[in-house]
């Protein structure tokens, strides 16, 4: 997993970008790195739909930002936060496909123990989830907002994490 015995803070963005409104947790997670850049510390992670094979990464994070599309019956595009135990209970109403997935993951992690402590899901509420490859007009609002809220919680974690410095022409 990680190249020395530091347990890094996880930045895991989910979902699938063919299917609309999924695709929400790579988009915020890719407008991220252009924004705020890679940090020590820190591993941002497409984790897609790897379902199961996220466990080990989940298991050795020190801390654990998860991004995506979730369902919390708020208006299409409002933000949502989740924390705390009941977390996987939470995501369990199914979104897609990978997010049966992400529950079983982090289930089986906190049932083994390994379930970082400091957990948070950071998403927005999706309207559409089907077959396209680009997002809602409100729930791309809901993802532009996302960068910055991962940059807070990333800070609040005691993350240095700034924005990039514009290139000068």
């Amino acid at each position: 997993m990680w190249t020395n015995n530091v347990r890094p803070v996880l930045v895991l963005g989910l979902g699938n970008p063919i299917m609309g409104d999924d695709g929400v947790g790579i988009i915020a997670l890719e407008r991220f790195r252009e924004r705020y850049g890679e940090h020590d510390g820190v591993e941002l992670m497409d984790g897609g739909t790897w379902g199961m094979n996220l466990l080990p990464w989940i298991e050795s994070a020190g801390k654990l930002l998860l991004v995506d599309a979730i369902r919390a019956g708020l208006a299409p595009g409002a933000d949502v936060f989740l924390d705390g135990p009941d977390l996987p209970r939470v995501l369990g109403q199914k979104l897609s496909a990978h997010q049966v997935d992400i529950v079983d993951v982090l289930t089986l992690a906190q049932v083994r123990g390994t379930l970082p402590a400091d957990t948070v899901a950071l998403g927005v509420e999706p309207l559409l989830v089907e077959m396209r490859r680009d997002l809602t007009p409100a729930v791309s609002a809901g993802t532009d907002r996302l960068p910055d809220r991962m940059a807070a919680q990333l800070r609040a974690w005691g993350i240095d994490v700034a924005p990039l410095l514009p290139a000068h022409a």
